[in-house]
């Protein structure tokens, strides 16, 4: 990478002819160093590296008032990085060897020549060009990383409530960079649901949004005090949390801990809202991996419940398989599936996803008319809320919004399909627009790690890792920003590299091979005649 900033330089030396020699012999412009200070001794030049935090610095050891080496070990020690060479006729072995502790790069014994001089500062400057571009990219991947937290944490926590979510080492990361550790506890699902009661003065369906918006920000707030409860999703008027206790309590003791909690959570929500609050329980689960049950049992009781006493609900063991007398159960899997789709702007992956919905929905004999509008009212409740949430109105995107109208339209399948295909079409092309626009950055950032890393292993794992997100995930991002996918981006750059290359004559085809990421000569031949449509040896 070449650099636009001019590398800055400082010399200290107590011989000025020493000094003037360097300043007008060597083409420092060529160089592209600036010299930013000139010192005549130790105690001037400290002065000066702690002024202008030079990239280079060339001293001399024997100095009055303080030598270079004390120098150096006060720079070393207020923090300065800088590359040093070198350059003096007093030839001690023990100096030298602190000059080595000194992380000092070349040794030059005066008299040195300017051929000399200019073959140690070329080799100098090189390896502060190479370090300054890695600082560099370690800051842009602070940065991505810092920005893709709060969509990691969504990720991984809606991940848990999944059946056989297995990114392993996505998964493993993702915790490590999230500050989460799950080892030795247990684990229990939480589901809170608030009901407008029906007394409730002056309500209309919109206003589910600032209920569902405000009791968001109450769970965030009492949360954010309490140790390893997590707020995983939040499904129009549903909240799901999970409680991770430490393996060793007993079960008892960890469902009475979780309603002294909970009960802490639902008393502003009826107090200050003035909603009702069903709240149901999964059964506890010893592996994190296991979460998936849980939070099935917690909404299957929540959609099976009959009228209680109590607004709680605590799942057994026999509910996860347990058939429904009732309508068959809302496949909130697939709900949660179509969300990420268009939300994402996942254009080619909307219409599987609506059929592997339908196709759970049409299993059900109990199916009827008004199940169908059910599913269309939460659906329309999830979208909403999950637009409000990225600070979004439904209606910036569907402006002539007609939903509940819409309702009446729904009475067969083919309703119901040609309703979800319609609506969801038409969020999911808006919302891959904004996608592209916020995840520019990151299809720069791997389009700039690819040229410059190019005679390396430059696969999707290793980007996917740096930024803390699945490699799925990062591979769908690149091909809806790009048009193509991230192999074929690859291989690309990598034939035109090498086309460059091999054109400016400088190198054998065996030197191209490798330069451009490529172990076999015959294979980079082949797939150079396959992009290019002619021989390598047509161009070297």
């Amino acid at each position: 990478m070449v650099m636009s900033a001019k590398i800055k330089a400082v010399i200290i030396d107590d011989d000025q002819m020493t000094l003037q020699g360097l300043t007008r012999t060597i083409d420092w412009q060529k160089l592209n160093v600036e010299i930013a200070g000139l010192a005549i001794d130790g105690m001037e030049g400290l002065a000066m590296i702690e002024e202008h935090q030079p990239d280079l610095i060339l001293t001399d050891i024997y100095m009055p008032r303080m030598d270079g080496i004390a120098m150096l070990q006060s720079a070393r020690q207020a923090g300065s990085k800088a590359e040093v060479i070198i350059l003096s006729g007093y030839d001690d072995f023990n100096y030298a060897k602190s000059a080595l502790k000194l992380k000092v790069s070349d040794y030059l014994s005066k008299p040195a020549t300017v051929p000399e001089i200019e073959a140690v500062l070329l080799e100098t400057i090189q390896k502060i060009k190479q370090s300054n571009q890695h600082e560099e990219e370690e800051r842009e991947l602070k940065d991505l990383v810092k920005y893709h937290l709060p969509e990691t944490k969504k990720r991984l926590l809606k991940g848990m409530l999944e059946p056989h979510f297995c990114e392993k080492e996505f998964f493993e990361k993702a915790t490590k960079q999230l500050g989460l550790n799950f080892t030795n506890q247990i684990f229990t699902v939480a589901v809170l649901e608030y009901v407008v009661p029906i007394g409730k003065a002056h309500f209309e369906s919109k206003d589910l949004l600032t209920y569902t918006y405000a009791v968001t920000n109450i769970l965030e707030e009492l949360i954010s005090k309490q140790a390893n409860i997590y707020l995983a999703d939040v499904q129009k008027n549903k909240f799901v949390l999970v409680f991770a206790q430490p393996h060793h309590l007993r079960e008892e003791t960890s469902k009475n801990r979780m309603k002294y909690v909970i009960k802490q959570f639902i008393e502003p929500i009826k107090n200050y809202l003035k909603l009702d609050v069903w709240v149901s329980l999964g059964t506890i689960e010893n592996e994190v991996s296991m979460v998936w049950r849980s939070y099935r049992q917690a909404i299957n009781a929540l959609i099976e419940r009959a009228s209680v006493e109590e607004n709680w609900l605590v799942a057994d063991e026999q509910s996860l398989n347990k058939p429904s007398e009732s309508l068959p159960s809302k496949p909130i899997e697939h709900y949660q599936s179509l969300m990420e789709v268009v939300l994402e702007g996942r254009f080619d992956e909307l219409d599987a996803q609506i059929s592997r919905m339908l196709v759970t929905l049409n299993e059900h004999k109990a199916m009827n008319v008004h199940y169908m509008r059910s599913v269309v009212i939460d659906l329309m409740g999830m979208l909403a809320i999950s637009l409000y949430q990225q600070g979004i109105n439904v209606e910036d995107i569907y402006s002539n919004v007609r939903w509940y109208q819409d309702l009446e339209r729904i009475n067969h399948a083919q309703d119901l399909e040609s309703w979800l295909k319609e609506t969801m079409a038409l969020v999911c092309d808006a919302m891959a627009n904004r996608v592209n626009h916020k995840h520019k950055k990151t299809v720069d950032y791997i389009k700039k790690y690819v040229k410059e890393h190019l005679n390396e292993d430059v696969t999707l794992d290793i980007i996917a890792d740096k930024v803390s997100l699945t490699r799925n995930y990062l591979s769908q991002i690149f091909k809806d920003v790009t048009g193509e996918n991230y192999n074929s981006y690859v291989t690309h750059v990598r034939m035109e590299r090498a086309k460059e290359l091999m054109m400016s004559g400088k190198y054998k085809l065996y030197e191209i091979t490798a330069m451009v990421g490529y172990k076999n000569n015959a294979y980079f031949s082949q797939q150079f005649k396959k992009h290019m449509g002619c021989n390598p040896s047509d161009y070297c």
